[in-house]
């Protein structure tokens, strides 16, 4: 029996229109490699007690509250690849709007988001709880995959 090659799924509409956008937005990101948040330095900017500096956070702390400011910086295995253009500011901004629709089922930290890639939050004690999303593909764009 012959080998058949998988049949692609025909391109929607909606695929086509993001593909477009896309092509669209490059340019723009693409001119702001030079201006990507790899480090902060709020040195004399404001009073602040403590910095840390995490993989992908600088966190500056006062008497009550952070100071979180989301940079730029991508990272794996503890090492730090590049920065990737507006990075910071989707992490906070989708950070922030889930914040907010949650807010009501659980109460959160955020004071204020000052900037797109900065948040301002209470000092609060961690209740060290972590869990692990995965996605799986389902429906049809698992025919083109090998079963295994």
């Amino acid at each position: 029996m012959a080998a058949t090659a998988p049949v692609a799924a025909p391109t929607s509409a909606l695929i086509t229109q993001a593909q477009q956008k896309t092509v669209a937005y490059l340019p723009r990101i693409d001119s702001q490699r030079a201006h990507t948040v790899s480090a902060t330095d709020l040195e004399g900017a404001f009073q602040y007690e403590k910095k840390y500096v995490g993989k992908v956070r600088d966190v500056y702390t006062t008497a009550d509250s952070l100071l979180l400011i989301s940079t730029d910086r991508q990272s794996a295995f503890d090492r730090n690849l590049a920065s990737i253009p507006f990075k910071g500011q989707v992490l906070n901004l989708t950070s922030q709007w889930w914040f907010e629709k949650s807010k009501d089922l659980v109460p959160n930290h955020i004071l204020a988001v000052p900037h797109p890639n900065a948040c301002i939050g209470k000092k609060c004690t961690m209740f060290p709880v972590e869990f692990v999303m995965r996605g799986y593909i389902t429906g049809i764009a698992v025919m083109p995959c090998p079963r295994g």
